[in-house]
């Protein structure tokens, strides 16, 4: 009963994490498609360059400190851990490379392309670990085919709402999706919104629709 019990307190963790991860990555991506408080998108995008630039930097003296310091990493991780896995008790937090991520896909990259990307990471991400958990079956580098699909699909959908070109929702799906299975020890909250913008923008340029790298 007690081992039934736990089971669904961990279920129910993993499902509070996952929802907060998702709710979290995707304001970004949603506050640069629809600018609040009558904000132009060039005054958005500056607005979030300080937010991801910031939160940045306080995640990374955090994450820099706690790794200095064991008493100081077992209160914050006992503190915090409802939203950091106990995997990243001995390195950097998912959050310190989604701030960096999401700074340097807004920063490099037109609008449409960084939201994409982010929306690969909020959406797509989720999907993967969905689809791997309660269908994975077929194993590929520690990871599940069934959740690099699910990955694929959203992140088709998603890019194919954003630029109506199915040419490159495939290349800019295909690419994230890969990325997110290969990530190995990289972390895939910031190999996936980089590699994807790339792919996205090399894909813009193979078709003919100008120069996606830019500062907006």
């Amino acid at each position: 009963m007690k081992k039934a019990e736990k089971t669904i307190e961990t279920k129910t963790f993993q499902g509070l994490r996952k929802m907060y991860h998702v709710l979290a990555s995707s304001l970004f991506p949603l506050v640069y498609l629809y600018p609040p408080f009558h904000f132009s998108p060039v005054e958005t995008r500056k607005w979030l360059l300080i937010v991801s630039g910031s939160c940045f930097l306080i995640s990374f003296i955090l994450d820099f400190l706690r790794l200095r310091d064991h008493r100081f990493n077992s209160w914050f991780m006992t503190l915090f851990s409802e939203f950091i896995r106990r995997t990243e008790t001995n390195k950097f937090n998912g959050s310190t490379f989604l701030c960096l991520a999401f700074f340097l896909v807004i920063f490099f990259f037109t609008r449409n392309v960084a939201i994409t990307a982010m929306f690969f990471l909020s959406l797509g991400d989720a999907a993967a670990e969905l689809g791997g958990k309660n269908f994975g079956r077929l194993k590929m580098f520690g990871k599940s085919l069934e959740g690099t699909t699910a990955f694929f699909l959203v992140a088709f959908l998603i890019a194919y709402i954003v630029f109506e070109n199915w040419k490159i929702a495939l290349i800019g799906a295909l690419v994230g999706a890969l990325v997110e299975l290969l990530s190995f020890e990289l972390d895939d909250n910031l190999t996936v919104p980089i590699g994807s913008a790339l792919a996205l923008s090399l894909a813009l340029i193979l078709f003919h629709f100008g120069n996606p790298i830019s500062s907006f």
